[in-house]
Parts: structure tokens; C-alpha cells; sequence
């Protein structure tokens, strides 16, 4: 009686937590998955219906019969294994049809589903009452805890070795069931038994072929030896492309076409961070100077032209603001840049002078802005590579507690935007009342915003920095005007300059000191005055009133930015494909 007892509780423990490793092993691939396919389709598109595919195949899977679990088993293996290509060739070919609905979908239900399918049935095949009660929680649950702790360990293992790994273990597993069951057996097999001992060896030698050969575990150059990379098939060159703290970073250059007849941008160098363009600058013909004074240049001395983005160096005009004391004596000793991309405003502020500081939360977007963009040494204990909330929170503390070492800032650039959004803790009451204690009395602050004017993102966003800093004015970086039809239907760049200063903020006129020798600022800093956006174009003074003011205040508690950037960021998607053709993408 004692020997059946503990039987059936080792049967049950061994139940327990073969059921709890398919549902780690799950939510390890789902979040291998996620992360594979985010520079092709960007967040937003990517968990859009992710969490919908995954409850669907869970479902499936329980209401339909299940094979055996060794079948199982196999099946698993070899999906796993094929899955660094598989996640990425699905995705290049769905998003060439530019849909970031449908595109991601057809990918989560070709490689996605089929997985989830198979890892629910061999939960199931266990003890499916079990299964159900784990189950119920969902491997999607698992994902934010897992992350923390890849976070907290500093593990971050390429999304195709968690897919080798996973392929392996599942073989393997399989190797050993057949093993056992065919020793077991009332007719035991020696030849089949050698056999299957020699399939487990396979596939660890295998797995070590995988891991040691990049272009077998992976199409991607991430992590790759192979740099720079040039594309065979487009003038496109790959300096650098590393996995980081908030994705995939790449340095690549769109060159000038073999044929000049295309269309295309070209002639560019750009920093890439998953699916968006952090920045870029202009290389090879595209490089030109005022009074041809000899260009900015990287580590290696190519010389750089312009950026190829203009809301940089409008960002700049925070310099020229005239109606503060600092601003009338053209004082300013210290700046605080939030949110690097290639360096373009902080290396403007170097060049003027101006002590900088900079927190950037991506170490790798700080070593290429040093790199390959011409971003100069900004000195001892001035990079702070973390996230700017926790910062301005710790500054804010040293600056009350009077510590010396506490500098109080003359101008902010805030420029966070990426992936079609911004994150929304860096937008909230709370973190602008922190950023302005760390400011100078009449200090200000430039806030780079883009997206729909009238939106309710650049409603409330808007709304939260007048309750914070108490004035702003809006400007806006086309290069060319732009009509009020285009305000509304197309992506804005907005540049938000905020003070606490009781007088209403005015501007002086750029001279030639400000333009640094660069064509752009000269057009940008000298049409300052035709730029300006109007309160009323981003919120409608008709319908306005002190509750729907109420509405758009972001605090930590009431936040629902993310939420109100999700047209946005999908329309950005879009944007960003028809920006720069689909092998730039797929390249990485």
C-alpha cells in the first residue's frame, strides 16, 4: 500500500513539473518570438493580436484530440529548431505587403500557433486536468517575469539560441522516451535502441553547429562577425548591428544607386533601434557646408553632412530663447540631453560651449553616436546610460538635499520618441515636476513630440506640460509649410518649448554663430517665426472646458498614453516602409 502511495505522489510531482517546465519553455519562446520579429514589424504591431493567437492555438489544442507525446515531442523539435529562419522569412515576406495589421497576424499563425498548439497538447498528453489549472494562467503571463529576470542576470542570449536550445532539449527528451519505452518493451530492440541514442548525439552536435556558425543559427547579422556587411542584392552597407537594452541597434548606409535612376533616398548613414529611425546623417555627395567649411567627421574621418532629420536641430532653438535672464546675456553653462539618438543636438551644444550631460538608456546608441556620428567626448561623469526616470528622480533628491555636486540645468532636450511612440513614464506630471527642480529658475525645456495634431496623445501631451512648467509654445520641423489638412492626416514633428519662467517666452533671431556652418540650421533656426503651431490647431478651443482638460492630465496613476499611440504607431509603421525601401529592414 506504502510502495503504490508513493508511486502515485512521484507520478504526480513528475506531472507537476513536466507540465511547469512546457509552460517556461512556452513563455521562453514566446518571448524569443517577440523579440525576433520586433525589428520587422515594430511593438506595437507585433503584440496587437499576439496575446489573441496565443489564447486561440491554447484553446485548440485543449478541445482537439492529442497525439502521443513522443510524436509531440519530435514535431516540437524540429518547429524550434527551424524557427530562427522561419520567424524571419515569414516576417520579411509578410511585411513587404505593408499591412502592420495583417502582416504580423499571417506570421504569429504560421510560426507562432503551431508551437503554442503542440507545447498545450504535450501539457495535455501529461495529466490534462493539470494542465488546464497551469495552463489557465497562460504562458503569456510568464513573459514580464521572465524578462525581468533575463533584465536583472544580464542574460540576453540571442532569441535563436533560446530556439536552438528549446529544439534541442525537445529531441533529446524525445531520444530518451523511445529509449525507455523501447527497453520496456516485450520484444526490446537493441538496434533500435542504439538508434535512438545516436539521434541525441545528432542533435547535440547539431545544436553545437548552430551555435557556432551564425549564418546557420540565424539570417540575421546580429551579433555576426561579418561587418561590415555589404547587401548583394541593394547598395546597402551594414556597419554594426548589436543586441541591446531596447533591441536591435544598427549603423548602416543607404548608398548612392549603381544606375542613379532610383528614387530612393541614398547617400545617408542611419541609426537604427529595432523598427525606427533614431537619426541619420548625410555621407559621401550629400555632405556640404557653409563657406565649404571642413565637415564634422566619425572616428575613422569620414566626413558627415547634415542631419537628415530636421526636429534635431530645431531642438536647438532652445538656445536662442531671449526672454529669460540667461537667455538676454546668452548665458547658458549647462545642458541635460534626454534620449541621445546620433548625438546631433548634444554635439551642437559641444560646439557652442555648453557643458552637456546625457542620459541615454541604450548603451549601444551611445557607443555608435561616438562612433560612427561624430559625437565628441563629452567628459568625465557627464553619460549616465540608464533610464532618465529613475535619474531626474535621484537629481531631484541631490539638488534638495543641496548637495554642491547638484548642477541645475539652463536647457533640457527631451527627445525620447521611437517605434512610432514615446514611453509614457517620461511624459507624466510626476516626472516633469522631478525634471524641473533639476532646471535653472528660468530654465527651459525642448520636448520632441511626433504624431497627429488633435490626437489625443498630442492633446495630452501638450495639456500635462502647460500644468507642469506653466507656458509653451509649439513648432513644427517640415522643411517646407505645410497646409491644415496635413496638420491632421500626416505625422508632425512638434518640438514643445516649456519654461517655469513668469515671462512669456520669446525668441531672438539666428545668427550666424547659431548655424554652425550647416545648411540645415541656417533654413531651420532662420524660419523659426513660420513655424510655430498654434494651441488650437493641437486642441479645439470650442469644446474645450476645465473636465476635458482633466482627461488629458497624464499622472503615474492615470496614464493612458501607450494606449492613445496605438494609431499612431501603426500608421509610423507604414510611414517608416514607405520611407526607406523593405531591404533596409530586413537587414540587421
Amino acid at each position: 500500500m506504502s510502495t503504490n502511495s508513493e508511486s502515485a505522489t512521484w507520478t504526480s510531482a513528475r506531472n507537476s513539473l513536466s507540465i511547469l517546465a512546457v509552460s517556461v519553455a512556452l513563455s521562453l519562446f514566446t518571448t524569443a518570438y517577440e523579440n525576433s520579429i520586433i525589428p520587422l514589424f515594430a511593438s506595437v504591431p507585433t503584440l496587437k493580436y499576439l496575446g489573441h493567437v496565443v489564447h486561440t492555438s491554447t484553446a485548440f489544442a485543449v478541445i482537439t484530440p492529442n497525439l502521443s507525446s513522443s510524436k509531440i515531442l519530435l514535431i516540437l523539435g524540429c518547429l524550434l529548431l527551424l524557427a530562427p529562419h522561419t520567424s524571419y522569412w515569414i516576417s520579411v515576406h509578410a511585411a513587404r505587403f505593408k499591412d502592420p495589421i495583417y502582416s504580423p497576424l499571417v506570421t504569429h499563425a504560421l510560426v507562432l500557433a503551431p508551437v503554442v498548439y503542440f507545447s498545450v497538447s504535450l501539457a495535455m498528453s501529461v495529466d490534462p486536468t493539470l494542465a488546464l489549472i497551469v495552463l489557465a494562467a497562460n504562458a503569456l503571463q510568464l513573459r514580464p517575469l521572465l524578462m525581468l529576470v533575463f533584465s536583472a542576470l544580464s542574460l540576453d542570449a540571442s532569441n535563436s539560441v533560446i530556439f536552438t536550445a528549446l529544439g534541442c532539449v525537445c529531441l533529446a527528451v524525445y531520444g530518451g522516451i523511445k529509449v525507455v519505452v523501447d527497453r520496456h518493451s516485450a520484444h526490446p530492440n537493441a538496434r533500435n535502441t542504439l538508434s535512438i541514442a545516436a539521434l541525441s548525439v545528432i542533435t547535440l552536435v547539431f545544436a553545437a553547429l548552430l551555435s557556432l556558425n551564425p549564418a546557420l543559427r540565424s539570417p540575421t547579422l546580429v551579433d555576426s562577425i561579418v561587418t561590415p556587411y555589404n547587401s548583394p542584392t541593394y547598395p546597402l552597407r551594414i556597419l554594426n548591428s548589436t543586441q541591446s537594452k531596447t533591441g536591435v541597434v544598427v549603423v548602416g548606409e543607404i548608398l548612392p544607386p549603381v544606375d542613379k535612376s532610383s528614387t530612393h533616398l541614398h547617400s545617408i548613414r542611419y541609426l537604427r533601434a529595432s523598427h525606427s529611425l533614431l537619426g541619420g546623417v548625410w555621407i559621401g555627395d550629400g555632405v556640404a557646408t557653409l563657406d565649404n567649411f571642413p565637415p564634422l567627421t566619425d572616428q575613422d574621418g569620414t566626413p558627415l553632412g547634415d542631419s537628415i532629420y530636421s526636429a534635431f536641430v530645431l531642438q536647438e532653438a532652445v538656445r536662442l530663447v531671449n526672454s529669460t535672464p540667461q537667455g538676454r546675456k546668452g548665458e547658458c553653462n549647462h545642458a541635460l540631453i534626454i534620449g541621445l539618438g546620433t548625438g546631433i543636438s548634444a554635439n551642437a551644444f559641444a560646439q557652442q560651449g555648453i557643458a552637456t550631460t546625457i542620459v541615454e538608456i541604450d548603451p549601444a546608441v551611445y557607443d555608435a553616436a561616438r562612433q560612427y556620428f561624430g559625437l565628441s567626448d563629452p567628459g568625465n561623469n557627464n553619460v549616465f546610460l540608464q533610464d532618465a526616470r529613475g535619474w531626474v528622480k535621484s537629481r531631484r533628491t541631490m539638488v534638495e538635499a543641496e548637495d554642491p555636486s547638484a548642477t541645475k540645468y539652463d536647457v533640457v532636450v527631451h527627445d525620447c520618441f521611437s517605434g512610432g511612440g514615446v514611453p509614457e513614464h517620461l511624459f507624466s506630471i510626476e516626472f516633469w515636476d522631478d525634471l524641473r527642480t533639476i532646471l535653472s529658475p528660468e530654465g527651459v525645456v525642448a520636448v520632441n513630440f511626433a504624431g497627429k495634431l488633435a490626437s489625443d496623445s498630442s492633446q495630452a501631451i501638450l495639456v500635462t506640460l502647460l500644468r507642469a512648467f506653466g507656458q509653451c509654445r509649439a513648432f513644427h520641423d517640415h522643411i517646407e509649410p505645410i497646409s491644415q489638412e496635413q496638420f491632421h492626416s500626416h505625422f508632425v514633428n512638434i518640438v514643445f518649448f516649456c519654461s517655469p519662467s513668469p515671462t512669456p517666452l520669446t525668441f531672438r533671431p539666428a545668427v550666424e554663430e547659431d548655424y554652425l556652418h550647416s545648411y540645415l540650421r541656417h533654413h531651420i533656426l532662420s524660419s523659426l517665426d513660420k513655424r510655430e503651431i498654434n494651441y488650437a490647431q493641437i486642441r479645439d478651443s470650442s469644446i474645450w472646458s476645465a473636465t476635458t482638460e482633466e482627461k488629458f492630465v497624464l499622472t503615474d496613476a492615470h496614464n493612458m498614453l501607450n494606449m492613445w499611440q496605438e494609431g499612431d504607431a501603426l500608421d509610423h509603421w507604414k510611414l517608416m516602409r514607405d520611407m526607406v525601401p523593405d531591404v533596409v529592414w530586413e537587414t540587421y
